[in-house]
């Protein structure tokens, strides 16, 4: 199975669906030009467009990636010609709430973020998914207390100790400190938000509280 970056790294708990041309390249270890040929050669499929924006869904190019040959092994040109028609893009259907319903393949990428979320495209729309989303966002952020801190967030905390506790830091003084490590150290406790002055919707400095000041300190006794 492909991971994304967040993954790896332990973040939110969720399937990502999709991977851009760059992410797609170091998922499988190739140069991003390598990944057009790719595509023209029929090994991997094409990416599915949204405006500009291009991305391949994981699932058909694990569905690709399944049919290429083992090394050494000599396939014709009608076995070939055979694999490219199954990887045809098909139309999706959809159920009454307009999402795509999978395939029912227990291996489908889509089935499996569905049965993650407890979602059925069949009886659910989008109310329903929006209120899914909400309860796992909510069951992610009541995991956090209590478990280790990560790589990014020691590094916040390193970085807003040298403010000490209580004191407003513009965002952009704090380096690798975005929204995923932000609300990990605020369901910590260890961290408050201002919205931004122009823009409220996004933050616009943090602010060390109390208890992360002496996470730090516990963190830095540790590392002496």
């Amino acid at each position: 199975m492909i991971k994304s970056k967040a993954q790896v790294q332990g973040s939110r708990p969720s399937f990502r669906l999709a991977l851009s041309r760059n992410d797609l390249a170091i998922a499988i270890g190739v140069s991003t030009s390598s990944i057009d040929v790719m595509v023209t050669e029929g090994a991997l499929p094409p990416p599915r467009k949204w405006h500009s924006r291009k991305l391949w869904l994981i699932a058909e190019v694990e569905a690709h990636l399944n049919e290429w040959p083992v090394d050494g092994e000599e396939r014709t040109p009608n076995q070939i010609d055979a694999i490219l028609d199954r990887h045809k893009p098909q139309e999706q259907q959809t159920g009454p709430g307009g999402y795509a319903i999978p395939s029912g393949n227990k291996d489908d990428w889509l089935q499996r973020y569905y049965d993650r979320l407890g979602f059925d495209p069949h009886t659910m729309g989008h109310d329903e998914m929006r209120e899914l989303h909400k309860a796992a966002e909510q069951r992610w952020l009541a995991s956090i207390p209590g478990s280790p801190l990560l790589r990014l967030e020691r590094q916040a905390l390193t970085q807003l100790a040298e403010h000490g506790p209580s004191v407003q830091v513009n965002t952009r003084d704090i380096k690798n400190c975005g929204p995923n490590t932000q609300d990990r150290l605020r369901a910590r406790g260890y961290l408050e938000t201002v919205p931004h002055h122009k823009y409220p919707e996004s933050v616009g400095a943090l602010i060390l509280t109390d208890a992360g000041y002496a996470a730090f300190r516990e963190l830095d006794a540790k590392q002496s």
